[in-house]
């Protein structure tokens, strides 16, 4: 058995030639800029540029205060400057011509010899007339996956996404599969203007401009027909009507039938291009809008879109033989191999993990030495907790304990899950457990900012000034009311929310000899039980007491997870195999990326305060970032680190860098196992291989775990310090497995991560702050902009 990848070897990478030619730019690209973010922009906005204004590929050979490009030497530039609004870069090509040899490419040359090549890729399959793409890299196929339907409501359109990667020194193109979902009506079938205005401004459409297809974000209507409506088209002096320029530009005898049937008087619509804010003008009824995932009439629809290792593969394998077959570069066909590429296959073991009074689990095939076989791990994680040999492995102090139930659920339902939830916690605890009753009156109406008040009302009354516990939401509750109420209470206090329908659903009137009584029905006190007990494990959570640890070391001492979402940034901080575990959340004045000084002064104030308690000196510290690290996030880190070393608190010795953790990637990694009879399934759980000496996938999820689809690895990147990828992959595996909230499952994220993933869900999404605190509707708010002139 063997690992395969949904990589594609370029076969006749050693016919391929290519000269170029150096050019030196000057222009804002002092990395002092804005910490260097706004440089580095800067020259991505640049190569953008030329490469639109020129229509040659271009490629960034170095960075720096004046960087060097590359384009091919046979192209000369028509102009030597370009605006960088308010800044001007200058452009200045070197005599000399390079060449590039495809069969041996690295540092430099591979820069610019897959710039090249990706250009001439994107271009065959810009002409290819059976697809149309949403990004450059992105193509979907223009016929719907569900076009037989023809009662459907949505388009399903399958794409695939790739990009170009050496490995073992030769170029690859990494393929994935991907889908859009699309509204099979017209905008005009669909929507009248009103709405067009009201509800789909800067929503995503897809745009039938002839036999090309392109997304496009929606600014409302005009208020004119398209006949009526006149624009200037680039390049030209004369104003014409949007109508007349369709016909003119993409009519005649093979026009598909919606421009053949376009509508003179049908209304023009404002728009403009995702991330290009130029207002353009088109017609409605060549548009469709496109569906985010979330949206219910997608959900039900997106099951056809999950695919299997047995699909996934040969599904790649022919989009290669059709579509990527007669790509030719510089005078050569590329020959791109159908088979994906096979690796060593490696599999991380299941490391130990320690329960209370030192229990610990090991996971093997030795079954006479006490080994558990892996798909039973889950099953015997769930029965250690129970166990009153073992238990929970960290049990810290307990704040007070709050039941925050409304009133509109039965009396007799409330003392029922209150009493049964108790003793779920005793026995997990194995100690005395019990809530305090907090009953809220449910609000009359069903907006967000009375059920609000009326819980905050409850609590206010029983003077809760900390604690935790569970709330029970209302019958009624808004989409965005647990997540309000985190937020707005998380100094206060912190719950597990349940949903007062749910918990009803379990419950029903009996009649007996005792009299008329509502209890649980006839069949469900298993499925009650099990609802509990994870509802239970969130409640250990929320109490910070840990179920279970890794028994050995990881290999680096301490982990510091770092994400932010929404201007709130969490921080983890891991050590001792998760006996030494909390998280501190802050407020960023940034969305996405966090200041130097802000790094700085979290991780030096934490560590520091970790340290004096008189716990053990770590030798090795990893900033762990979930997505993209910023330099200011790596420099606030190095200088906390360096500062901790230089004050004694830390040895002159200590190791210490950062990693980003990648839940999802441009190239759509995965890893697959091939039987030997060359069938294809899901990797085993802890299945790695390296990509480069610096990045590498992880399967935290795999066999012995059942879900639909193809396992999703994640993409593990070292990004600075001498940190060996190997290590960091297994221990992101083996945190992994500190599953605490699901204990008879798998978790795709390392625990650091976890634990800063669900509390920025809880409070940094996008709950309805004016509606929660003000109770204004949409349209009221809307009213409100108008009145005192905001723009849009």
């Amino acid at each position: 058995m063997s690992h395969v990848l949904n990589c594609f070897d370029i076969l006749n990478a050693d016919k391929l030639s290519a000269s170029y030619r150096l050019v030196d730019v000057d222009g804002p690209f002092d990395a002092n800029l804005g910490d260097g973010e706004l440089a580095e922009s800067n020259l991505q906005q640049l190569v953008k540029k030329i490469a639109f204004a020129e229509h040659i590929p271009v490629a960034i050979v170095s960075g720096g205060e004046h960087p060097v490009l590359a384009i091919p030497s046979e192209y000369s530039l028509r102009t030597s400057e370009f605006n960088l609004s308010p800044e001007v870069a200058t452009l200045a090509p070197q005599v000399d011509e390079q060449t590039l040899d495809f069969s041996n490419l690295c540092g430099e040359s591979e820069r610019i010899g897959l710039a090249f090549l990706g250009w001439h890729l994107r271009g065959h399959l810009r002409r290819d007339r059976r697809l149309w793409n949403s990004n450059p890299w992105i193509n979907f196929f223009r016929r719907p996956m569900n076009y037989r339907h023809d009662n459907r409501d949505v388009d399903i359109f399958r794409g695939f996404g790739l990009r170009l990667r050496i490995v073992d020194g030769r170029p690859c193109i990494w393929l994935k599969l991907t889908h859009k979902y699309v509204e099979s009506d017209w905008l005009p079938d669909a929507y009248d203007t009103h709405a067009m205005q009201q509800k789909l401004r800067m929503k995503h459409a897809l745009y039938h401009y002839g036999h090309k297809w392109f997304p496009i974000q929606l600014l409302g209507p005009s208020g004119k027909s398209i006949s009526e409506q006149r624009f200037v088209p680039e390049g030209e002096t004369e104003p014409i009507s949007v109508y007349d320029w369709t016909v003119r530009a993409v009519g005649g005898p093979k026009a598909p039938a919606w421009i053949d049937s376009l509508d003179p008087d049908s209304p023009a619509i404002k728009y403009q291009y995702p991330g290009n804010q130029k207002k353009r003008f088109g017609a409605a009824a060549l548009c469709k809008l496109m569906k985010a995932t979330n949206d219910p009439r997608v959900s039900r629809l997106h099951r056809k879109s999950i695919v299997g290792p047995d699909i996934l593969l040969p599904e790649c394998s022919k989009i290669i033989k059709e579509h990527l077959s007669k790509v030719d570069f510089n005078g050569i066909r590329l020959n791109v191999s159908t088979k994906p590429q096979r690796c060593r296959r490696k599999v991380f073991p299941v490391p130990p993990q320690e329960f209370g009074q030192g229990q610990t689990i090991h996971v093997g095939r030795d079954a006479s030495s006490g080994e558990n076989h892996f798909r039973d791990l889950g099953r015997q994680r769930l029965a250690t907790l129970l166990d009153p040999e073992a238990g929970v492995a960290v049990s810290n102090p307990l704040d007070a304990q709050y039941f925050i139930v409304p009133s509109s659920l039965a009396r007799e339902a409330t003392e029922d899950l209150q009493s049964r939830f108790e003793k779920t916690m005793r026995k997990l605890l194995q100690r005395g457990f019990r809530f305090d009753r907090v009953v809220y009156r449910d609000p009359k109406s069903g907006k967000l900012k009375e059920q609000v008040d009326a819980i905050v009302t409850a609590i206010d009354k029983a003077k809760v000034k900390s604690g935790r516990g569970v709330l029970v939401l209302p019958a009624t509750a808004e989409p965005d009311l647990h997540n309000f109420l985190k937020k707005k209470l998380r100094d206060r206090i912190q719950f597990q929310c349940l949903d007062a329908n749910k918990v009803d659903n379990f419950y029903s009137w009996k009649v007996s000899d005792k009299g008329k009584q509502y209890r649980v029905r006839d069949g469900m006190n298993g499925r009650y039980q099990s609802y509990l007990r994870y509802a239970a494990m969130g409640v250990l959570m929320v109490n910070r007491q840990w179920p279970w640890v890794l028994a050995e070391d990881t290999h680096y001492d301490m982990y510091i997870g770092l994400d932010v979402l929404h201007s709130t940034a969490a921080f983890t901080f891991f050590s001792d195999g998760g006996r030494q575990c909390f998280m501190q959340s802050v407020d960023s004045t940034q969305r996405e990326k966090l200041l130097r000084n802000q790094v700085r002064s979290v991780i030096y104030k934490q560590l520091l305060s970790l340290l004096q308690s008189g716990s053990s000196t770590p030798r090795s510290i990893v900033l762990r970032r979930d997505g993209r690290s910023f330099g200011t996030e790596r420099r606030g880190f190095r200088e906390a680190i360096q500062r901790l070393i230089k004050e004694g608190h830390l040895g002159d010795d200590t190791t210490f860098g950062v990693v980003e953790v990648h839940k999802s990637s441009a190239e759509g990694y995965r890893l697959v196992d091939e039987t030997r009879d060359g069938k294809y399934r899901n990797p085993t759980a802890g299945a790695w291989t390296e990509i480069d000496d610096r990045e590498g996938i992880i399967c935290t999820t795999g066999f012995p775990f059942k879900f639909p689809g193809t396992a999703k690895p994640l993409c593990v990147r070292v990004v600075e310090g001498p940190l060996e990828l190997p290590d960091v992959l297994e221990d992101t595996f083996g945190m992994s497995q500190l599953c605490w909230s699901a204990p008879d499952r798998c978790m795709r994220l390392s625990i650091d991560l976890k634990l800063c993933d669900d509390h920025l869900r809880s409070i940094a999404s996008f709950a309805d702050e004016d509606e929660g605190q003000f109770g204004d509707s949409e349209e009221e708010w809307g009213e409100q902009k108008q009145a005192v002139g905001w723009s849009a």
